[in-house]
Formats: C-alpha cells, structure tokens, sequence
C-alpha cells in the first residue's frame, strides 16, 4: 500500500455523519490534515439537508446513531439520487462487529465500511479510490 501524498486529497467535499463529538472532531480534523472540506453532521436528519444543499463528493457515516441509523441514511440518499447515473460513494463506519452492524444485509450498499478505531492509511486510500484520486497516487509513487 502506497503511504498517501497529504495532497491527495485535496479539494474533495465529505459529509460527516457521527453522533460521538469525539469522532466526529478527530476525523474532521484527519480529513482536513488531507486538504478535505468536511461538513459534519450529527443527525440523519441534518446530514440530509447537508447532502442536497452541498452534494458531496462522498459522505462517511457511523451506523448506529440514535433516531435514525446510517442505513436510513444510505437509503435516502440513494433514494435522492435514483435518477443520477452516478450515485455518491457512502462509507460506513462502526464500533460493531460486521454481523451486528448488518453489512451482509441486502440493504447494506456502502461502498466501503470500517470498524472503529479506523486506520487513518486505509480510510485515505478508500477515499482515494473512491473519488477518483488513487491515481494522484499512483503518479506520486511511480515518479519516484
């Protein structure tokens, strides 16, 4: 695995959806070390008026949340965007084990998901890949 350039991801709008204040700081403050401009959110609620006023080029979303969960996220936002040839990558993020968080569900078409604590090299290389910019990547590997 390549160690990402901090520029990589620079320019990039993530919404962040998390109702643990610590999380939420911490990966604001990661994603912004990396050039991101995140938008966090605490509540499905607010993250969905987030996502149409900003459309994000990704959204990372913990799973469970109180009210609402990032499932009732995912589905709304795929429910916005069901005329849009290309939907909005989704990361999920989780304190649960894999079958308590539900990803074998037919519902469950994140794109990619992570257990917490997150390792901050897979998280950036998954954004990476994710929006297109594995390829700055590639460029600052093979240049050297």
């Amino acid at each position: 695995m390549a160690i990402p350039n901090i520029s990589t991801l620079d320019g990039l709008r993530i919404l962040l959806v998390d109702d643990d204040l610590d999380s939420c700081v911490w990966m604001t403050c990661l994603l912004e070390f990396y050039g991101v401009e995140v938008h966090s959110t605490f509540t499905v609620d607010r993250a969905l008026r987030a996502f149409v006023e900003l459309w994000p080029d990704l959204v990372i979303t913990d799973i469970a949340m109180p009210d609402e969960d990032g499932y009732s996220l995912l589905r709304q936002i795929r429910q916005i965007e069901e005329p849009l040839e290309k939907p909005t990558p989704v990361i999920a993020l989780t304190a649960l084990g894999q079958s308590e968080a539900g990803f074998s569900k037919p519902e469950a078409r994140f794109d990619q998901w992570f257990l917490k604590p997150v390792n901050t090299e897979n998280l950036v290389e998954a954004i990476a890949n994710l929006t297109g910019r594995s390829m700055l990547i590639d460029k600052l590997v093979s240049s050297y």
